[in-house]
């Protein structure tokens, strides 16, 4: 019997349902290394062109799906096994019996890098029972003086924080994990004017590069279970800097936000693969903060907490306007918002905005303005976004517009020109979507146009029961 199946471009994942016993894949026949983190699965491989799956678990399966849907794969399942043909490079999730998870991130070749092994420098240990800090940052240091690449081959380096400075170019080849050491938190506090904890640290830098198909782990769940609040660390922080581009590379486990980029610009992340502990409370994904000129492309998001949330927050001081910032042909999966921007909105503007292209397969809320801070957010633009399931979490619509102040004394921001186009929602999400400001004039210029739920196209906000509140909304 054939049943549908779902399959998420990016990576195939399991949950705790469907691994307790363990279960198999392979592509093309060979067998694949699946990958446990938290409560689901991976599988991480290297295709040439389109290849065959099989996944096989110890029990029946009734039903399948590969996401994301858009992809088009067909899988037929025969008793415990499912089958399918992903037809490209991607990240895909196999949903098996509507819970199981096994996600399967599907790569093109990594290119040869030509530069020098960190095995090269005395005081290396690549085996994770050594923390090799001070070792790996004068290699770090070294390579940047030098103008060389410097290579992580397979194993696990474990560090406490890291700085990049100019010129620093990483590449972690398939199998390195840097890991941060979550034997004290100490290591991740600030030591100079930025007061955000953090792991991978650059600051007042240019020309960063951080490639591969390696991992870094920021033991976000080790540490917060030891130290609580002082864990509360990013793995990634980049500040007041520029040329940085991030691509291949899986960002896992993260004590807070993921990946924050504050105050820089020409910052391009590719194919970065965000793995949070969706039980571990605000491991936000990526967060372009008081950016310009930034691209988030073909990544994919697991988190617990919003996947993008564009903003301008102010920490420690620096403070800018947002502008230029792209989200584009990604996959996220969130238990929060997905594509948002907000709510720390204490810039003056913020403008320029895309999300075009994105696969969303779960969320509480898939697109999210919310202007708290006084702001004049414009040119935001939602183009040819999929939505597939809701997150059943506090809110549970399918979009949220609002202008609010977060204090008594807070300054009224405002939201115009925003354009949805050719977005759809395989089904309407529980509660109505909402666009609510405290006076008429605070929102305007709202277009949704060609927008779609459950298959119908929408042309009037009372088909999705719509509450607009000192705001209105056009459909075409």
């Amino acid at each position: 019997m054939t049943k549908r199946l779902t399959i998420l471009p990016a990576l195939l994942l399991w949950t705790a349902a469907a691994s307790a016993a363990g279960y198999e894949v392979r592509m093309n026949g060979a067998p694949q290394q699946v990958e446990p983190f938290k409560h689901y699965h991976y599988v991480s491989c290297t295709p040439e062109g389109a290849a065959e799956f099989t996944v096989t678990v110890p029990a029946a399966v009734s039903s399948a799906e590969v996401s994301p849907l858009s992809r088009g794969v067909e899988p037929s399942i025969e008793g415990s096994t499912v089958r399918f043909r992903l037809p490209e490079a991607g990240q895909y999730l196999v949903r098996l019996n509507d819970t199981a998870k096994l996600f399967i991130f599907a790569e093109k070749p990594a290119l040869k890098v030509e530069g020098t092994s960190i095995m090269e420098y005395k005081g290396i240990d690549n085996t994770g029972t050594t923390n090799v800090t001070a070792a790996v940052q004068r290699a770090i240091d070294a390579c940047a003086k030098k103008g060389r690449t410097l290579i992580f081959p397979a194993g696990e380096y474990l560090c406490g924080q890291l700085r990049l400075p100019s010129h620093a170019h990483l590449h972690l080849e398939r199998g390195a994990v840097i890991r941060a050491d979550a034997s004290s938190a100490a290591a991740f506090e600030s030591n100079d004017d930025v007061k955000t904890r953090r792991f991978i640290y650059v600051k007042d830098a240019k020309d960063i590069r951080i490639t591969g198909l390696g991992a870094i782990d920021g033991s976000g769940r080790a540490l917060r279970e030891k130290f609580g609040d002082k864990a509360r660390i990013r793995l990634l922080l980049a500040v007041n800097s520029s040329d940085l581009h991030f691509e291949g590379v899986m960002f896992r486990d993260p004590g807070s936000w993921n990946t924050q980029i504050l105050l820089c610009r020409d910052v391009v992340l590719r194919n970065i693969k965000l793995m949070n502990d969706t039980e571990l409370s605000n491991t936000d994904g990526f967060d372009p903060d008081a950016s310009r000129n930034l691209l988030i492309e073909n990544c994919f998001g697991y988190c617990s907490d919003d996947n993008v949330a564009v903003k301008t927050t102010g920490y420690s001081g620096y403070l800018d306007d947002a502008e230029n910032i792209t989200v584009r042909g990604c996959v996220f999966l969130t238990k929060k918002s997905s594509l948002k921007v907000g709510t720390e909105t204490r810039g003056t503007r913020m403008s320029g905005i895309t999300f075009e292209d994105n696969d969303v397969l779960e969320s509480d809320r898939g697109m999210a303005l919310y202007v708290s801070d006084g702001t004049a957010l414009s040119d935001v633009r939602y183009l040819n976004n999929r939505f597939e399931r809701n997150h059943p979490d506090s809110k549970r619509m399918m979009f949220q517009f609002s202008v609010n102040a977060r204090r008594k004394d807070s300054p009224i921001g405002s939201i115009r020109g925003v354009e949805i186009r050719n977005c759809s929602f395989r089904v309407p999400f529980p509660k109505a979507p909402e666009i609510k400001c405290p006076a008429r004039g605070d929102i305007e210029g709202i277009v949704f146009e060609n927008l779609t739920v459950g298959g119908k196209k929408i042309l009037a906000p009372e088909q999705i029961a719509l509450k607009c509140i000192n705001a209105e909304a056009t459909f075409k």
